[in-house]
């Protein structure tokens, strides 16, 4: 900072220059005595950018000081596209009048370290009376108003009207709050200022879910709909005390990462000061049955938040949407401090169904995604998102302690496997780290490859620590004097089959006197085309060793096995016949009949190809390929 002074007649003149918040202060001006023992301070210029936000003097002022009380008549102060404007008289007694126009809210964020505040503020505020206990009165309008803490919640800008009075030590205040997708909020009261800080504020209106959607999508939920909130604070600020009620009719929570959806969510909770009171939460599953909870919630932050919740299913359907669909019914409990819950319980299983995929999906690789030059505001928010997921990742999770029983109709199928299995698991650890004990066991079941009917000798179904079921299914045979053992073990979204035999034999042979009840060198191609169907049935459509020594086998190029919209397979052939020519034949599934097609690649991207099907049909063609 550097401060001149310079006399030129009765003034003496001033000029402040330096550096604020690294942006250029400038403040120049004189000062006049006058006649009356008073003097007037002339504003001649003054600019600043805290924040990166400029202010300037507006025009010339002057403040005249006479007698201990100041008077300000018109000084404006431009703060970017906005200007705050103050009059009046400060002494021992205040009469200023402050008039606010689409003042910047950032400017807060001076005195306020971490709020970060945006939008803009406009209005007026009256200040009266003594200096020892002046009177203040305001009416304000906050548009699109943004904080840290709005921000990190994914609340977008609200709008505030806010008018009340400051007085006696008291806040008296009436806020009306609204914002996207029909957010209204309308509250006040008074806040006491000093002392205990007593409070005695009420609040209502209408909060739409989608403010906690910011919230709720890390976690892989949409919640749609409307909370009616009316409560009361009163108490003190150390130890406030809310009553009052939140309801909700005819919500929609959709948990993304399990394939659940809860229609018609109907809410009533009411607070007592102490705790708040959950009456009823119940809706219905879209994939069929009931879900409810009762119970308390401790609100006293000293508490810790005490948790007492019971949850019923009723008759409820789960799908999973790939693996798993079951019908179950169940008493859970839920307690413990918030930062420390516990979920235990018995969950029935009526029925279900495991399918293991007729075929496996093809398989995504990850994109990394760089963003560069990224703005600040980006940097902050990606900066904000790491430290939840840090905070989120250290977090010692829910404990759980659960018994999922299934007398039976629990059943494995796919890939010509029908098994019932039934038994009990016991599901303890944390919900970041489960542990699983027990699990299903075999009542009956066969598995049929190629009309060929295998019985399950045993069976076992666990979970190794996922929420895909692991299998391990294993059926006897015999062909001729060969004894045979089918294994079908691994995750059941993707079960590997081996064969094994006594005396030891290779995979195809295993196969082949399995099916046919004769060696590989006696059957035909028809036989070992059979044969690859089965192999690629039993692989999920995946290549294996087992389809590729069918493939040398036939002593074709490429074998392939292909399903339908309607699950129909179908097998084709093919061969290169010398280096520009390549035959290939094909099944069709619809009609079991078969066509030839040949390619005859000319050269330079332009290839001629001709076909004949079994049903007397033909059709030739000319094509120009060119890679890009």
């Amino acid at each position: 900072m550097k401060l001149d002074f310079s006399r030129e007649g009765q003034a003496t003149n001033f000029d402040l220059t330096g550096r604020l918040d690294g942006a250029p202060l400038v403040t120049k001006g004189k000062v006049l005595q006058r006649g009356d023992g008073g003097i007037d301070v002339a504003l001649q210029s003054f600019e600043a950018a805290p924040r990166r936000i400029g202010l300037k003097l507006a025009k010339p002022a002057t403040i005249g000081v006479a007698n201990g009380v100041a008077t300000l008549d018109g000084l404006t102060i431009q703060a970017g596209r906005g200007s705050v404007a103050v009059s009046g008289k400060a002494g021992e007694t205040l009469d200023l009048s402050l008039r606010l126009d689409a003042l910047p809210a950032a400017l807060v964020n001076n005195f306020a370290a971490g709020l970060d505040a945006d939008g803009t503020i406009a209005g007026t505020v009256t200040v009266k009376g003594k200096a020892t206990a002046p009177v203040v009165n305001y009416a304000l309008d906050w548009k699109g108003a943004v904080t840290s803490q709005t921000r990190g919640a994914g609340i977008g800008g609200l709008d505030i009207n806010a008018k009340g009075e400051f007085a006696n030590n008291q806040v008296r205040l009436d806020t009306v709050l609204s914002g996207a997708g029909g957010l209204s909020f309308r509250g006040g009261g008074t806040v006491g200022i000093g002392g205990s800080t007593p409070l005695g504020l009420k609040f209502n209106g209408k909060v739409p879910f989608g403010l906690l959607q910011g919230q709720l999508s890390g976690q892989g939920f949409v919640l749609t709909g409307n909370a009616d909130v009316d409560v009361s604070i009163g108490g003190t600020a150390a130890a406030p005390s809310v009553t009052g009620s939140i309801t909700a009719g005819g919500a929609r929570l959709v948990d993304v990462r399990r394939n659940l959806a809860v229609e018609n969510l109907n809410i009533r909770v009411t607070m007592n000061g102490r705790q708040a009171v959950i009456e009823t939460v119940s809706g219905k599953l879209a994939s069929g049955g009931q879900l409810s909870a009762s119970g308390t919630v401790g609100i006293d932050p000293a508490s810790g938040f005490p948790v007492d919740v019971a949850i019923k299913l009723g008759d409820i359907t789960y799908v999973d949407g790939t693996l798993v669909t079951a019908n179950v019914t169940g008493d859970l409990t839920l307690k413990g401090p918030v930062a420390a819950l516990a979920l235990g319980g018995k969950v029935h299983i009526n029925k279900a169904n495991i399918t293991i995929p007729q075929k496996l999906p093809a398989s995504l690789s990850e994109i990394d995604i760089k963003h560069r030059n990224a703005p600040a505001a980006v940097r902050r928010m990606t900066a904000d998102v790491q430290r939840e997921q840090g905070a989120s990742g250290a977090a010692r999770g829910i404990a759980l302690d659960l018994t999922i029983e299934s007398p039976g109709q629990l059943f494995v199928r796919g890939r010509g496997i029908n098994a019932e299995m039934g038994g009990n698991l016991t599901v303890t650890g944390t919900s970041l780290a489960p542990v699983v004990s027990g699990g299903f066991e075999l009542k009956r079941g066969r598995m049929e490859i190629l009309a060929r009917r295998l019985e399950f000798t045993s069976a076992h179904i666990g979970f190794a620590g996922g929420l895909v079921p692991t299998v391990d299914l294993v059926a006897s045979s015999s062909a001729g004097t060969t004894e045979i053992t089918v294994t079908v073990a691994g995750l059941a979204s993707n079960p590997t089959v081996t064969f094994a035999s006594s005396p030891s034999l290779p995979q195809d042979e295993i196969l082949s006197q399995l099916i046919f009840n004769r060696s590989m060198s006696n059957l035909s191609a028809v036989q070992i085309a059979q044969l690859a169907a089965a192999a690629s049935q039993l692989a999920g459509g995946n290549s294996t060793g087992l389809l590729d020594s069918l493939r040398s086998k036939l002593g074709v190029d490429d074998l392939d096995i292909t399903t339908d919209a309607e699950g129909r397979a179908a097998v084709s052939a093919g061969k290169y016949l010398n280096d520009r020519t390549y035959l290939e034949l094909k099944q069709d599934p619809e009609t079991n009949g078969a066509k030839a097609v040949i390619n005859l690649d000319v050269g330079r991207g332009l290839k001629l190809r001709g076909e004949a099907g079994s049903a007397g049909n033909a059709g030739a063609g000319i094509f120009y390929e060119k890679e890009y």
